[in-house]
């Protein structure tokens, strides 16, 4: 019994860099991603005018829609939309891209709020072994610094949930929002053309 106890220590302790590094890759990722968000809702703010000014168009029929500017699968797909209404199964196979691109992007976010936390519980349960060991033996500095690592690897790990949900949270909405307007326009622009 106490060879195998011996062996899932060692493991257990062996693991605690590759841990440590996943973490601060799953940091710099996430705070990456943040980025990006930003961005894009930067990019949002600026076409929401003429989203309402399509939306208009579109709700009231009119022969004047507005083309829009941009190379994102969004525009590109609104814009052949708008532009070549007649085939309509080139039309729905775009969406469903679109759509299922954007699954993916949302599916890797949700990800990283299920990793982030149980790889900081691998960061916090990892050291508290040798900690309980110092511990054992009086040895208050390597139980305190045990204990730091243990609890600033949960930290990061929550932080690393927290803003991926938060980037997932607001990606669905946009996503959500463009995949109602992309079919809304695919059905009512051959109405009006």
């Amino acid at each position: 019994m106490s060879i195998l106890s011996s062996i899932f220590y060692i493991i257990s302790i062996s693991l605690m860099i590759p841990v440590m590094l996943a973490l601060l890759f799953g940091l710099v990722y996430t705070l990456y991603l943040a980025g990006i968000t930003v961005s894009e809702f930067i990019s949002r703010m600026q076409r929401r005018k003429k989203e309402k000014e399509l939306v208009t168009a579109l709700e009231s029929k009119s022969a004047v829609i507005p083309p829009f500017d941009g190379n994102n699968d969004f525009e590109v797909t609104l814009n052949l939309i708008i532009s070549d209404s007649k085939d309509q199964l080139l039309i729905n196979k775009r969406i469903a891209s679109v759509e299922s691109s954007r699954r993916t992007e949302l599916q890797k976010i949700s990800d990283l709020t299920k990793y982030g936390p149980a790889i900081g519980l691998m960061g916090t349960l990892i050291p508290l072994g040798p900690a309980l060991v110092g511990l054992a033996r009086g040895d208050l500095e390597t139980l305190s610094n045990n204990m730091i690592i243990a609890f600033a690897t949960t930290v990061v790990g929550v932080l690393i949930s927290l803003i991926a949900l938060s980037i997932h949270s607001a990606k669905k909405s946009w996503y959500r929002d463009d995949s109602i307007l992309l079919s809304f326009a695919a059905e009512r622009v051959p109405e009006i053309k």
